[in-house]
């Protein structure tokens, strides 16, 4: 694979370019970071309105009605659901792993068997999240596709 970067001050945004013969999953996963580089969320944590690189959260969840997105210093309260979330971020490394959570598969380190045919994810930061049963197919899919890449 060939890089080149050109650096000029002249150009007023950034701009990623993937000229291939054909498109396949490392080059998907590359493409998905990109756009997961270049999104923004706003939350609020301590009173104030904050903007979070998507690549800089963790795992987003929904309790008693509010989503919450988690960033390895701080929780932010979302004013989205987390339907419209996973919406948004269906090309991004987030994945649905319960009715309630979105999870980071940048962030996670390993998955294991758990009670209840559900698995458990423990993310680089030491966190554990559960993923329910109906679920796994998804991460499977997902995880299968991030394959070969970093």
């Amino acid at each position: 694979m060939k890089l080149t970067i050109d650096e000029n001050r002249k150009i007023s945004e950034e701009e990623v370019i993937i000229r291939c013969p054909k498109m396949n999953g490392r080059l998907s996963k590359l493409a998905a970071y990109v756009r997961q580089y270049t999104m923004i969320i706003q939350g609020e944590a301590e009173g104030k309105n904050c903007q979070v690189p998507l690549e800089e959260i963790l795992y987003m969840e929904s309790v008693d009605g509010k989503v919450f997105f988690y960033d390895s210093r701080q929780v932010y309260l979302v004013r989205n659901s987390l339907k419209i979330l996973e919406e948004k971020l269906k090309e991004t490394p987030f994945v649905r792993i319960s009715k309630s959570c979105l999870m980071n598969l940048e962030y996670l380190k390993y998955v294991e068997p758990y009670t209840n045919h559900r698995l458990r994810a423990e993310l680089k930061n030491g966190e554990k999240l559960l993923v329910s049963r109906n679920y796994i197919p998804e991460l499977k899919k997902k995880l299968k596709g991030q394959e070969g890449f970093l």
